[in-house]
């Protein structure tokens, strides 16, 4: 697969959480094979936490399955560029790469861009590469914050 299709799983997740009522967000998290281990989306309103993002979600999620606080071997793919707290997740969980679709809309409770944190990270080094659909993916963001 290539990465054009995991941001498409991503969508379909994003779809998902929309369709709930959520945040139009949607994370896919490969091993090193390129499988999909797991698959997630914003569950802030279905769970009442307002840090259950889909990155989040994925992190404990994988991190209980597997019984490990580290997912090193795993590669994450979302609709949109990780806000603050998932950034932070990710770099905490020690994933070494994150490929996103769009960029962080400036309205975002906190607009910080990931490249920001991400040069900040020494310990766990992270890496952070976006606009793969990146015009599909914010054209279903704005459709469905509408």
């Amino acid at each position: 697969m290539t990465h054009e299709d995991y941001i498409k799983l991503a969508m379909e997740e994003a779809q998902k959480a929309a369709d709930r009522g959520g945040a139009p967000f949607g994370v896919v998290v490969i091993n090193k094979e390129g499988d999909v281990v797991w698959r997630d989306h914003d569950r802030v309103n279905e769970h009442v936490d307002p840090t259950a993002h889909g990155e989040i979600n994925a992190i404990r999620g994988l991190c209980k399955k597997l019984n490990t606080l580290k997912l090193r071997e795993y590669t994450f793919y979302t609709t949109s560029e990780p806000c603050p707290t998932c950034l932070t997740a990710c770099i905490k969980a020690q994933v070494p790469t994150i490929y996103y679709g769009a960029p962080t809309e400036e309205t975002a409770s906190l607009p910080i861009k990931a490249l920001e944190l991400v040069q900040r990270s020494k310990k766990y080094p992270i890496s952070v590469v976006g606009g793969i659909l990146e015009k599909e993916c914010l054209a279903q963001r704005e459709q469905l914050l509408k």
